[in-house]
C-alpha cells in the first residue's frame, strides 16, 4: 500500500488531478481521456511488475509492452525510472491529444477478417482521400483501425461487407498509432532529445518493427517517437520473444487481454497473468 500511495500521488500531481476522485464524480468516461488512461496503465503495470519480481525466483529474460505499455517495458528494462516514466507519459499524451483538438479521430476493433482484405479496403478509402489505417495487429484475425471519424464510418461500412465476427467502435479519444499523429511524433521526438535514456538491461521487443528495440540512444529515441505513428505489431513482438527462446510469457498489470491474444499466436507457449 505505501508504494501505491506514493506513486499514485506522484501520478496525480503529474496529471494535475486526482484521477480516481474524477472517476467517482464524473463516471468511468473520465478514463477515456488519453492522459488519465495512460497514467493509470503505467501505474498499475509498474506496481504489478515490481510485485511479480519480488515473489518470483527467476528474473525476466526479455520484455515487451503493448502500446503505452511499451513504456512499462522500458521501465522494466531499466531505461527509465518511475519518475521519468510518468513525466514522459504526460508529454506523450499531451502531444497526442493536441493532434485531435480540431479534427476528431477514433478507433475501431475488427475481428475475424483477413489482414490483406482489411488493408485492401482501407487503401481504397485512402486513395479517395479518407484517412484510415490499420493501427494494431494483435494476432491472427484481430486488428484495430484508426482514422478520422468520417473515415471510420466509411471504413466500418466497407468492412461490414467482409462479414467480420466483430466490428466495434472503441472508447478512445483519438486515432492512435497512425500517420494522423505526425505532429505528435515530431513534438515527442523533441522531448526525447532532452532526456537521458539508460541502456536497456534486458532486450525489449519493439511495437514498431516487431523485432528488438535498438540500444543505440539516437536510434532508440527515433523509434520511440515513431511509435506514435506506426501500428502496434504485437503479434510480431510475441513471435520475437518466442524465437529468442521464451517459453513462458507473463502478463503483468490489469486484465488478461494480451494473454488471450497469445493463444492465437502460438499455442505451444505458456501464457499467464498476474491479474486475478
Amino acid at each position: 500500500m505505501p508504494a501505491f500511495a506514493s506513486r499514485y500521488r506522484f501520478v496525480c500531481d503529474a496529471a494535475g488531478a486526482d484521477i480516481l476522485d474524477a472517476v467517482a464524480r464524473h463516471g468511468e468516461r473520465v478514463l477515456h481521456r488519453n492522459l488519465f488512461s495512460s497514467l493509470l496503465t503505467v501505474l498499475v503495470a509498474s506496481l504489478s511488475l515490481d510485485a511479480f519480481r519480488a515473489r518470483e525466483a527467476a528474473a525476466p529474460e526479455a520484455v515487451a509492452g503493448y502500446s503505452v505499455g511499451q513504456w512499462t517495458a522500458l521501465y522494466a528494462a531499466g531505461v527509465v525510472d518511475f519518475e521519468q516514466l510518468v513525466g514522459l507519459i504526460v508529454e506523450r499524451a499531451r502531444a497526442m491529444d493536441a493532434c485531435f483538438e480540431e479534427t476528431a479521430g477514433g478507433m475501431s476493433a475488427v475481428i475475424g477478417v483477413r489482414e490483406e482484405a482489411l488493408e485492401r479496403e482501407l487503401a481504397s478509402l485512402r486513395e479517395s482521400g479518407h484517412a484510415v489505417f490499420i493501427s494494431n495487429i494483435n494476432c491472427v484475425g484481430q486488428y484495430s483501425i484508426a482514422g478520422t471519424l468520417d473515415a471510420l464510418d466509411r471504413a466500418e461500412q466497407r468492412i461490414s461487407g467482409l462479414r467480420p465476427k466483430k466490428l466495434v467502435r472503441l472508447p478512445v479519444s483519438g486515432a492512435w498509432h497512425c500517420p494522423l499523429l505526425a505532429e505528435a511524433e515530431q513534438r515527442f521526438a523533441a522531448v526525447l532529445a532532452r532526456v537521458r535514456l539508460a541502456s536497456p538491461r534486458l532486450p525489449v521487443a519493439d511495437n514498431v518493427t516487431g523485432g528488438w528495440l535498438p540500444e543505440a540512444p539516437d536510434a532508440l529515441r527515433a523509434t520511440l517517437a515513431a511509435h506514435l505513428t506506426r501500428p502496434v505489431r504485437w503479434r510480431d513482438c510475441v513471435r520475437t520473444l518466442i524465437a529468442a527462446g521464451s517459453t513462458r510469457l507473463v502478463e503483468v498489470g490489469f486484465g488478461k487481454q494480451l494473454s488471450r491474444f497469445g493463444i492465437f499466436i502460438d499455442r505451444q507457449v505458456e501464457f499467464s497473468t498476474t491479474y486475478d
